[in-house]
């Protein structure tokens, strides 16, 4: 299915097909090349040539772990590195990629009684920039009687934007834009069963009466469309978290955190995703990816004059 924007100029298109044949040219590599030797270098590049971020990092580290020593925060920074050059190398590595290829990269803990849970009827996961946050469409080749709705932020490079939509694009994967979420629910709802599949820990736009989290010893807000599309229509919210079992392999657990019927609170059911997430952070700090700027906006003044 191609999502391509016909209003590319001819420069723009020859820019996006490069960059797909390269794409397609670093996944038909051997895993030993394409993680150690590719991903070996770029890790140095990231690392020790650029210094990607390292300011904003490290600003996020010291903010996340008050108890840590600064070596021990330097370590954490490095290993950051390499989870983000496994991330590059797995994202460019399913490109054009098998069915069978994407599946050996996952393997399930619970998938089974999952899918039982969910059969006939929509569903929300939620996960993170967590390890393979490029992981839905592997989920999507096991949970193949829902349709897989791939939940993405729209990029302003549309070249890139394009380039990423290509990537995604897999066997029962339906890419949706982050802005079209519930207009794209309510037109299909009725079609077929969907799983949701959102990466919710991005910075949102700030509102007005906006809820702010405790995560990570800071004020922290969380995209809540998630929770709001769960309530409005009583669909079950699962929260998928990735192990590592060795370079590019994978192991997922699904944890239902709403069951689609509990009466709860507002704000309820992305606590209880925060905190989950930040459990696996605080497990595996290197996973999660420090170089966003994740505490960009300022919580009100009352909340800061507490303390954690």
């Amino acid at each position: 299915m191609s999502h391509e924007n016909t209003s590319f100029t001819f420069l723009q298109r020859i820019e996006l097909e490069t960059l797909w044949i390269v794409c397609r040219f670093i996944a038909i590599l051997p895993h030993f090349v394409r993680h150690y030797i590719i991903g070996g270098f770029v890790y140095l590049i990231l690392a020790y040539v650029l210094r990607y971020r390292r300011k904003v990092i490290m600003h996020n580290l010291r903010n996340s772990f008050p108890e840590k020593s600064e070596k021990q925060l330097n370590q954490i920074c490095l290993n950051s590195y390499k989870n983000l050059t496994e991330q590059i190398i797995n994202t460019l590595g399913q490109s054009g990629r098998s069915d069978d290829e994407l599946r050996r990269r996952m393997l399930f803990t619970n998938a089974e009684p999952t899918m039982k849970a969910v059969e006939g009827k929509s569903a929300i996961f939620m996960t993170a920039h967590y390890g393979p946050w490029e992981s839905g469409s592997i989920v999507s080749l096991k949970f193949t009687d829902h349709t897989f709705v791939a939940v993405y932020h729209e990029l302003s490079n549309h070249v890139i934007d394009e380039l990423y939509k290509r990537i995604r694009q897999h066997t029962n994967v339906e890419l949706v834009s982050m802005k079209r979420m519930m207009r794209h629910f309510i037109d299909n709802r009725d079609k077929r069963p969907m799983i949701m599949g959102l990466i919710a820990d991005q910075n949102p736009t700030i509102r007005p009466n906006f809820h702010w989290y405790k995560f990570l010893h800071q004020w922290t807000a969380f995209y809540e469309g998630a929770e709001v599309l769960a309530l409005k229509y009583s669909l079950p919210v699962y929260y998928f978290s990735p192990r590592k079992i060795k370079t590019g392999y994978y192991e997922g657990t699904f944890t239902m955190i709403y069951d689609g019927k509990e009466e709860v609170e507002p704000h309820t059911i992305t606590e209880r995703y925060a905190r989950l997430l930040e459990a696996d952070i605080n497990r595996s700090p290197e996973m999660w990816i420090w170089s966003h700027r994740r505490w960009k906006h300022t919580p009100p003044a009352e909340l800061l004059a507490q303390k954690f």
